[in-house]
């Protein structure tokens, strides 16, 4: 994955493209709306009961975890936006912002 800061396992990466592939295959019948609204609510779904579960992190508040896994979906959203645009926009025949 060139421009990333640092090297993903091939393995993490295939578990993404699951997710990806799920999520088309739902907007086959869906709006993309709706998928992403599943999405979002799945991994807050998760996020929460792992939180909640775990003991890596005890005594950190809620407040505490939703910043932290609001930072990391940005740091996230930011790099993949940034590898993935080049190729996206010029195919829709948009200019990179």
């Amino acid at each position: 994955m060139a421009g990333r800061a640092c090297e993903i396992p091939d393995e993490f990466l295939d578990a993404a493209d699951r997710f990806v592939a799920l999520a088309n295959e739902l907007g086959e019948d869906a709006s993309r709306d709706w998928v992403h609204a599943v999405m979002m609510y799945v991994t807050s779904l998760y996020n929460a009961f792992t939180w909640i579960t775990g003991d890596e992190h005890p005594g950190q508040t809620v407040n505490q975890a939703a910043a932290y896994f609001r930072n990391e979906y940005e740091t996230m959203f930011r790099e993949n936006a940034r590898e993935i645009e080049p190729v996206h926009r010029p195919a829709q025949g948009e200019s990179p912002r």
